[in-house]
């Protein structure tokens, strides 16, 4: 498994399932064991893009995707995905390259809110998203970001 199709296999499975691969699955597609899916995985140099859980070594993010639920949900028809922020919820149309419906709250005052957005449409909501962390320092502590 070379990391190139360790990433492909991910996303594929990502965006078909709405979550990704576990360990286990990594290690059936490219015949391998779950201790080598998981030591590969690991050894990813992609940036920040696949991030693994410090723990248990499973796919935690893929970025814009999250292994979790979170308070960011993409919609499409039938099939959805969970997204790590506000920000990444805008990232997920543009790798799924379709219109999608977001579904969130307003973190100041709790209301619920959807809107849709894509590639080539603009959400279509007036909002204001506050960072709490500078850019920069994101990835200090991606959990709490």
């Amino acid at each position: 498994m070379n990391p190139e199709s360790l990433r492909i296999f991910v996303y594929d499975h990502l965006v078909a399932s709405g979550s990704p691969p576990s360990l286990d699955e990594i290690a059936a597609h490219f015949g391998t064991t779950r201790d080598v899916a998981r030591q590969e995985l690991g050894a990813l140099k992609i940036g920040k893009t696949i991030l693994v859980h410090p723990e248990s070594g499973e796919i935690w993010m893929a970025g814009p995707f999250s292994a979790a639920k979170t308070d960011y949900q993409v919609v499409v028809g039938d099939r959805s995905w969970w997204a790590n922020c506000a920000w990444d919820m805008l990232g997920v149309p543009m790798v799924l390259n379709e219109v999608v419906e977001c579904h969130t709250r307003c973190t100041d005052c709790g209301s619920p809110m959807t809107f849709d957005c894509g590639p080539t449409h603009p959400p279509t909501v007036e909002a204001v998203v506050h960072f709490l962390v500078p850019a920069r320092r994101w990835y200090e502590d991606i959990a709490f970001t």
